[in-house]
């Protein structure tokens, strides 16, 4: 069962009949499908150690708003670098890496008061204000991706439409030109390959290298923005003055920029597209909202799609003592899975879990963008590109459904990270 060869199919069958410790729930199989070791846990192991890498997995909603809540005991800092590249002993990925800029924790990273201080940094960028200003072109520019291919009839949906949305967006407020764009898509899926923890060492060489490629290219940015602000989220980050302290170093900044950038686009990326698989797979709930396009309907929808997309599956903390928890004694510096995709899928929150429901009475409880101090920055652009997304949408498109000869669509085998690979769709013109 621990097999790579092992195909998604038999793990997941498998697993029915193994007991719980004997199960890896970082096969890549179970990545991509988590949902049912999702609902095991909860039922029989609300803490779970995973004896591989030692990762306490905590599943239950309750047990990770807790954990969320509490930074003076689950802390985002860590004292061992988690992530692929940081860990490497490579020397030939360490020279990359070296002729980069240092990674250091901000927003994500940190914990308050250090915390509080980077994301003053950047409120101003994510104000409603900011956000309402941002409407116009989040609107234009979903016009003109549909334009782009509303005539075929059908569509690679991840690709036309659930990645340039979002990243259109943010790209045009971290100041670079349009014709940048596959620049930063590559550096978004190299951030996304060094949190999947599938990589091999060639594929940890070129994130290296990527990782370094994105690190240079904003600091010309970011001169740039010093010398001539704009009115966009970059310049606002890089000229932030908070009670008269410095500018953000180069390594900060850098720091922020590749959170706001995979956060800023990857999420909404992956909910936006399920959002059409859910629809396409609940003709009943498809029907409800054809029925009532209203703005409360549009945003239940969103809420919905983030309760069962979670693209945030999982997110790290470190016990900072020892704590007992269910009858698990988890040491001091332990390192946990908050599992937010479970989370969101727990019956005692949530009644009847696995179904699609638009008219959910708790839609906002879902913590698909976290809790607590950290709490995702981008939340609130996310739903804004989502609301508007999904209503361009069903304005001037209806009837989806798999394009003729498609396949079932894939979910990515990503530790943190939770999205389709693809999902090719046809549709009718709304006349």
């Amino acid at each position: 069962m621990q097999s790579d060869q092992t195909t998604e199919a038999e793990v997941l069958e498998a697993a029915k009949g193994c007991p719980i410790h004997q199960i890896n729930p970082m096969h890549p199989a179970l990545l991509k499908q988590p949902w049912g070791m999702n609902r095991r846990l909860r039922e029989e192991a609300p803490i779970f150690k995973d004896e591989a890498s030692g990762i306490y997995f905590v599943s239950r909603y309750e047990d990770v708003v807790k954990m969320a809540m509490d930074h003076q005991t689950f802390s985002s800092v860590m004292l061992n670098p988690t992530r692929a590249l940081a860990a490497t002993s490579d020397d030939e990925i360490k020279d990359v890496l070296a002729s980069g800029y240092p990674n250091v924790p901000t927003m994500l990273t940190q914990d308050p008061p250090l915390q509080r201080r980077y994301r003053k940094f950047v409120d101003n960028a994510f104000s409603p204000a900011s956000l309402k200003a941002l409407e116009p072109f989040i609107e234009a520019t979903a016009n003109d991706l549909i334009d782009a291919f509303i005539d075929r009839g059908e569509c690679e949906f991840l690709s036309e439409f659930g990645v340039p949305l979002p990243l259109r967006v943010i790209v045009n407020q971290l100041g670079a030109p349009v014709e940048d764009l596959h620049l930063f898509r590559r550096w978004t899926e190299a951030a996304i390959r060094n949190l999947s923890g599938q990589l091999d060492r060639d594929g940890l060489l070129q994130a290296a290298k990527e990782t370094v490629e994105f690190q240079h290219y904003f600091v010309e940015r970011i001169e740039e923005r010093r010398n001539a602000p704009q009115d966009d989220i970059l310049s606002k980050v890089v000229n932030a003055s908070i009670d008269g302290e410095q500018p953000l170093s180069h390594p900060e900044a850098l720091s922020m920029l590749q959170q706001i950038l995979v956060a800023g686009n990857e999420t909404t990326s992956s909910s936006l597209t399920e959002g059409i698989w859910l629809l396409i797979q609940n003709p009943d709930q498809y029907e409800l909202l054809k029925k009532d396009p209203s703005p409360q309907m549009i945003s239940n929808l969103v809420e919905e799609v983030l309760r069962i997309s979670s693209p945030s599956s999982n997110m790290f903390r470190r016990a900072v003592k020892e704590v007992e928890w269910h009858g698990v004694t988890i040491p001091k510096d332990a390192i946990l899975f908050a599992r937010f995709a479970s989370a969101n899928q727990d019956g005692e929150q949530f009644p009847n879990p696995e179904k699609f429901d638009l008219t959910r009475p708790n839609l906002k409880e879902q913590v698909a963008f976290g809790k607590g101090v950290h709490h995702c920055l981008g939340a609130a652009l996310s739903r804004r590109e989502m609301n508007i997304g999904f209503k361009i949408l069903l304005d001037r498109v209806e009837n989806f459904r798999l394009a003729e000869g498609a396949s079932e669509p894939e979910f990515a085998a990503n530790a943190l990270l939770h999205g389709l690979t693809r999902l090719d769709v046809a549709f009718d013109r709304v006349q």
